[in-house]
């Protein structure tokens, strides 16, 4: 319970560290006001504000469009006579576009008398001009419901700002003021989010001052020609709108169309009639007339300058102006978030329901922004409150993964160190293996035994803790080769070891003989490393006898509820069992049963053994051992094909062929143990022939 309740309170203490760290780092990064922060912050806020469940604010029916545009430009779209009989339209079309500024006046004339509120120039007219006259005389005459535009420069070097007016001949007399500044400033990623409806021209410069001439922009001195200033924000700060992007323009040039101006949709003026009319560019005309657009980025994309002032106007006669949370209510949210994280990992066992929790909360933060900017015009913050939640959960459960999986690396290691790798593998990997239950399969499987010579007599006088050690060594080696060669370790039986290929997972009979014929070749080898040091530290050395054989054995987990171990059964399995027995009685090291021979003889150097009757078995069995693999190219040596005539003929009874033919095998291999057993026996049985009819098959007294 004490190791319980430990674990418990260091998972709980692991995880608070995750969501402070992800709380700190946001909170810091909202407050220090990083850019990259900020802008994938406003990003996020952007689709609260457009995607197709966002409200915008539907247009006013009290404003009016009228768009400088291709055709007022050019007058393509009006015949001769209209033109004729429009001193406005033969202005324009004698003078192309930036027009005669007369024709201003006789806007402001024909819309005023139709009785519009408040007529909007989006337009500068910085330079003085020959025809400002009739212009300024019309701004006199409708000075209570006329503004034109001014413009706030700022130099690139010093991000100074300076107001440049309209031409003196059209500035405003003392008392009277048609002036409204055009611009607006986009937020730190150039997109237009915020509009001022009041500044100073030293607070658009950055000076803060306690007081000075107060300056309304365009659609602030709109709202107020037009009877609605006490709808004008009175902050001179920034003010987030709620964007009307489905305002359109008519043509501006179908006022002085006297057919067009009788037909819907003006109906002699009756569409003007206590209207706000803002005129500016609309298509490619820029503000000024001059190469620049009026174009500015928005979170509804590119609009131009006009819609953009007139969703500040529509913004403010809707009372659709968009409060943003303060700095300590998203200090709150983010620190809230983290809160939840901790108690999402702390409280929620599941994974898979941690997530559905996770995603749930996200979905319902998002919605709930959403609702809160649809219907109260409040926009909150989201990405700070929904990177603290998400990011430390993910890293809660990329964390709870990574510690799973160096837990279950620790289960395999262990689990390895008394069970086969392949064994291993398939149990945890494989739940709904044959080997997580009590059944079994047959397979077609290779299986080798190795034994110790003579490690009883060696353990009657060999210093136990030496002993186990180099035991130790020796399986380290052993079972290092058979693993190397996708082998299953069976088990150990004493100093046996015993192991499988195409138990648990088969590369094909061929491969699998192949692969326990290169283990056993490797074994040997390593055999002879291990020998050569254990004789330099004054150890004993070793001496292995090896069997492989192959066919069908039951591959099961065998045991009870408590103890259960993956093994192998069967006739097969027996046989190879018997073969290592062989090697002692041939004074060789390496058995093959005749079932194994030829799914390797194209890979190895194989030499006929004997035929033999096991103890157990009624049927002789051919038996074969493996001298070296077989490269392509490779030579057998001279002396074996002389070998193989020698078994034909002690096989066939010709034990005078077959004595002179191991006769040669001897001297061209001295000492050889098989060629010296069998010229023995053949002069043995040439003196004492056998009785009844010769099989050639030798028969097995013990294991």
């Amino acid at each position: 319970m004490t190791r319980m309740s430990s674990g418990l309170n260091q998972h709980r203490r692991t995880l608070a560290v995750i969501c402070l760290a992800w709380t700190l780092g946001i909170v810091v990064l909202h407050l220090w006001g990083e850019s990259n922060y900020t802008r994938a912050e406003w990003a996020v806020r952007d689709h609260l504000m457009t995607n197709s469940l966002a409200r915008t604010s539907p247009q006013h029916p009290d404003l009016v469009y009228l768009g400088i545009d291709e055709a007022a430009k050019t007058l393509d779209s009006v015949f001769a006579d209209d033109i004729e009989q429009s001193r406005g339209l033969q202005l324009m079309k004698q003078q192309s576009y930036p027009w005669n500024r007369e024709v201003y006046g006789l806007m402001i004339d024909r819309l005023a008398k139709a009785g519009a509120k408040a007529i909007v120039l989006d337009v500068l007219f910085p330079q003085p001009s020959p025809n400002d006259a009739p212009f300024r005389a019309a701004l006199e005459r409708w000075s209570d419901r006329v503004v034109i535009g001014t413009n706030f420069t700022e130099s690139a070097g010093d991000h100074k700002s300076a107001h440049i007016l309209p031409t003196h001949a059209l500035c405003p007399p003392p008392g009277k003021n048609w002036l409204g500044f055009v611009n607006v400033r986009p937020d730190d990623d150039q997109i237009v989010r915020h509009v001022r409806y009041r500044t100073s021209a030293l607070e658009y410069a950055g000076i803060e001052v306690a007081d000075g001439e107060e300056l309304l922009s365009l659609s602030g001195r709109a709202l107020e020609k037009a009877g609605y200033g006490a709808r004008i924000p009175q902050t001179h700060a920034p003010v987030a709108i709620r964007y009307c992007p489905e305002i359109q323009p008519l043509s501006v040039h179908e006022i002085f169309v006297e057919a067009q101006w009788a037909a819907p949709p003006y109906e002699g003026g009756k569409l003007f009639r206590d209207k706000i009319v803002l005129i500016g560019a609309s298509g490619n005309i820029g503000m000024t007339g001059q190469t620049s657009d009026d174009r500015l980025n928005t979170p509804f994309g590119v609009m131009l300058g006009p819609k953009i002032h007139l969703s500040a106007i529509n913004a403010a006669l809707n009372r659709d102006l968009i409060r943003e949370t303060s700095p300590l209510a998203n200090v709150s949210l983010i620190l809230l978030a983290g809160l939840l994280a901790w108690l999402l990992g702390a409280r929620v066992a599941s994974r898979n329901l941690r997530l559905l929790l996770l995603a749930l909360l996200l979905a319902g933060y998002y919605g709930g922004a959403q609702l809160l900017y649809n219907s109260a015009g409040l926009l909150p913050i989201l990405l700070g409150p929904m990177l603290v939640l998400g990011g430390s959960a993910m890293t809660w459960t990329v964390f709870e993964q990574a510690r799973d999986v160096r837990e279950q690396q620790r289960v395999r290691r262990t689990l390895e160190r008394y069970v086969s790798r392949d064994a291993v593998r398939e149990i945890l990997d494989n739940p709904a293996s044959f080997l997580n239950s009590l059944g079994g399969e047959r397979r077609s499987i290779s299986v080798l035994f190795s034994d110790i010579r003579s490690f009883t007599t060696m353990t009657e006088s060999a210093d136990p803790h030496a002993l186990v050690a180099q035991l130790n060594e020796y399986f380290d080696e052993m079972v290092g080769i058979v693993f190397a060669h996708e082998g299953t370790l069976d088990k150990f039986i004493g100093d046996a070891v015993m192991a499988h290929w195409g138990s648990i997972a088969t590369a094909g009979p061929e491969t699998d003989a192949r692969r326990a014929v290169t283990t056993a070749l490797e074994m040997r080898a390593a055999l002879a490393r291990l020998n050569t040091g254990w004789q330099a530290r004054g150890l004993r050395q070793l001496a292995v006898g090896f069997g492989i054989n192959h066919g069908d054995a039951i591959v099961g987990n065998l045991g009870c509820a408590a103890k259960m171990e993956v093994s192998v059964l069967g006739d097969a399995v027996n046989l190879g069992s018997r073969l290592e027995g062989v090697t002692k009685e041939y004074g060789i090291d390496l058995c093959l049963g005749e079932s194994l021979a030829p799914l390797v003889r194209d890979a190895f150097i194989l030499r006929s053994v004997d035929l033999i009757l096991v103890k157990g078995k009624t049927q002789p069995i051919e038996v074969f051992t493996a001298l070296a693999p077989r490269p392509p190219g490779t030579a057998e040596p001279a002396w074996l094909a002389r070998h193989e005539e020698a078994v034909r003929a002690y096989r066939r009874g010709d034990f005078d062929t077959a004595e002179a033919a191991w006769l040669d095998v001897l001297a061209a291999e001295p000492g050889d143990a098989l060629a010296s057993i069998f010229f023995a026996r053949c002069a043995a049985l040439r003196e004492n022939p056998p009785p009844g009819e010769w099989t050639g098959v030798f028969t097995m007294s013990g294991k």
